[in-house]
């Protein structure tokens, strides 16, 4: 019996650790959302990111924060990362996964708006919103733009629809949800501002191994194209 109980336990002590991150992510209504009991996250987005984590071994715990903020965590905390737009200006301050999926930053325009923009230059003197602490913003602000900053999207979509912004900015996700959340008809893209890669950007001091197995377990999920199957509209 103790013979057994040596190899038990030695066989527990050999067995790898099972890992736990946690992923801070921002609402998107549709796509990134916590339930109605108000802890658990929920939505296509939320789906993709757990199939990574299982592909990876990786057990991931979803937390809702304002996108300044969730970045702001990720540097303080060893075991956090975040999906964000691979930016030039982000690129050292964070470990980064390989690519989830390519996403569009847009500027949006009413359905019944027939104005199509060839740049932001013919933005410039037009009433333009973005939610507030975005990567959207940030970008139109570095670009000499002033943007109307609204608490969330529905806010913003809802002040589009209503005539009081002539273009919304935001990540081509969710558009489609927000919209019939709102009952309004989907905004239309008025110009592609950027197409930019997102991934999952975590703390740098992330073990290299953990971010390896996250790495390969997208990699699959290209390779077999079941990563497209997560509508993220």
């Amino acid at each position: 019996m103790r013979w057994m109980g040596l190899l038990l336990f030695g066989l527990l002590a050999g067995a790898p650790r099972a890992e736990t991150l946690q992923v801070l992510t921002t609402q998107i209504p549709g796509v990134i959302a916590l339930a109605a009991d108000g802890v658990t996250m929920e939505g296509t987005g939320i789906d993709l990111m757990r199939e990574v984590g299982r592909r990876a071994g990786v057990d991931f715990r979803f937390a809702a924060y304002p996108q300044a903020r969730a970045r702001l965590l990720v540097e303080q905390q060893v075991d956090a990362c975040s999906p964000m737009a691979r930016l030039p200006e982000l690129g050292e301050r964070y470990k980064w996964t390989a690519t989830l999926l390519p996403m569009r930053l847009v500027l949006l325009a009413r359905d019944g708006d027939a104005r199509r923009l060839r740049s932001l230059d013919e933005a410039r003197g037009l009433r333009i919103g973005a939610m507030r602490g975005t990567m959207a913003a940030a970008r139109l602000r570095a670009r000499g733009l002033a943007p109307e900053e609204s608490a969330d999207y529905f806010g913003g979509l809802e002040k589009l629809q209503l005539g009081r912004l002539d273009l919304w900015a935001m990540l081509d996700v969710g558009v489609a949800s927000l919209a019939r959340r709102l009952g309004m008809p989907q905004p239309r893209v008025a110009l592609v501002l950027d197409t930019l890669d997102v991934a999952l950007a975590c703390n740098r001091k992330l073990d290299d191994a953990v971010l390896a197995r996250l790495d390969r377990a997208i990699a699959s999920m290209h390779q077999d194209g079941s990563i497209n199957h997560f509508d993220l509209r």
